[in-house]
């Protein structure tokens, strides 16, 4: 059993074909947060599905998250990137119709 407090590491970032390579840096891109580890996993998967040239074969990590009274989310992340990268990315999936934030 793993601790859930932290982040679970599935493997690494890496960059799809044309798109931004992982850079150093610490901002992620987030995409929507659920309320299981495995909706965030799936829901991943399927927005991976869905946008497969701007999320392709970036592997995501998810990262659990107590908002006290809200309830406990799994926050989907990928990354880390530079700035300039990670807003290229997530202004890519905004424009394709996805939903995404930067988070440092």
């Amino acid at each position: 059993s793993r601790n859930s407090d932290g982040p679970i590491d599935l493997t690494p970032g890496t960059a799809p074909a044309g798109g931004p390579a992982p850079a150093a840096g610490g901002v992620l891109v987030q995409v929507p947060a659920q309320r299981s580890e495995d909706a965030a996993l799936s829901s991943y998967r399927s927005l991976q599905q869905r946008y497969p040239s701007i999320l392709g074969a970036f592997q995501p990590s998810i990262v659990r998250a107590d908002l006290g009274a809200k309830g406990v989310y799994y926050r989907v992340r990928v990354g880390p990137f530079n700035d300039g990268d990670a807003a290229r990315l997530c202004n890519d999936l905004k424009s394709a119709g996805g939903d995404c934030m930067l988070a440092r």
